[in-house]
């Protein structure tokens, strides 16, 4: 497990971090303080949110060549990156809280107009892995409503629930669903499934398993206000998303480039540098 570097005895190297924290965290403030907008990330539609703070994500075709797949929110692909690229073998990444206090300084930053957290650079401030983590799994549990659609909930439970089942045919049973889902919520379930299955190809170090990591990305990923209250039925939406998880190598090589007309659909479009990659081979074996 990675220390909270506060814990740490102050070094030069330590103060000099925590200076250029600081200025960042008070120009996000005083960058904040100047527009006089409703923060329209955190605890709204994917849509909307989707119009102010998205950035590209690529991935190759068979030939190797990059191409547009499709956006995801910036604090998604952010933080993901960051993840994938610093965290995986980090004990209980997604388990563990982090503080309090930087994860509302780092939530404000991915709410800060114009860029939404586009222009963070991870090296030149302080936080864990643990408050990323958090961070990115509040943006998904503070969704009005979660990535698989309401009206599809039932539809995702259903191919699972009888046993015995066949593999292949609740695959492409899934991937049909996910061919029928919006265009955003489809391109924010396959990025999260495949940064989770990179954390669940690492289980024997950072203990997140597909089944962990499936009970603590229910809420934000498979849910419905009828069973909320309900807990026994929070097993088989668990066993859903664990489904997911182990197998979205298929899924993501089922869903083809969006057409033309959808490559720039929101009012502030993203640039070559805000693009992202989708899917790569790292953490796999």
């Amino acid at each position: 497990m990675i220390a909270d570097p506060a814990a740490q005895p102050p070094t030069k190297a330590n103060l000099k971090a925590w200076w250029n924290q600081f200025t960042f965290v008070q120009k996000v403030k005083k960058e904040s303080e100047a527009k006089d907008e409703e923060h329209p990330v955190f605890g709204k539609p994917l849509g909307e949110s989707l119009k102010y703070a998205s950035v590209q994500i690529s991935t190759a075709n068979a030939s190797g060549e990059l191409y547009v797949w499709g956006y995801i929110p910036v604090v998604v692909a952010k933080c993901g990156l960051y993840l994938k690229e610093t965290a995986t073998e980090v004990a209980g990444t997604f388990r563990v809280n982090g503080s309090n206090k930087r994860m509302r300084e780092l939530q404000a930053v991915f709410e800060t107009p114009p860029r939404y957290g586009k222009s963070l650079d991870w090296k030149q401030v302080q936080y864990t892995p643990h408050d990323v983590a958090s961070v990115f799994r509040r943006y998904l549990t503070q969704m009005p409503e979660p990535v698989i659609p309401y009206d599809m909930y039932h539809d995702f439970r259903n191919a699972l629930a009888k046993e015995p089942y066949n593999q292949e045919e609740i695959i492409s049973t899934y991937k049909g669903l996910i061919r029928k889902m919006p265009r955003p919520n489809q391109y924010l379930l396959l990025y999260v499934l495949d940064l989770l299955s990179v954390f669940a190809r690492k289980a024997d170090i950072n203990l997140m398993n597909a089944s962990n990591l499936a009970v603590i990305f229910r809420p934000g990923l498979i849910s419905h206000p009828e069973h909320e209250m309900s807990p026994k039925e929070h097993s088989l939406s668990q066993r859903v998303l664990e489904f997911l998880i182990a197998q979205q190598d298929w899924f993501m090589l089922d869903i083809p480039p969006p057409p033309a007309s959808e490559l720039m659909p929101y009012s502030v479009a993203p640039t070559a540098d805000d693009a992202v990659v989708a899917s790569d081979d790292e953490g796999r074996e």
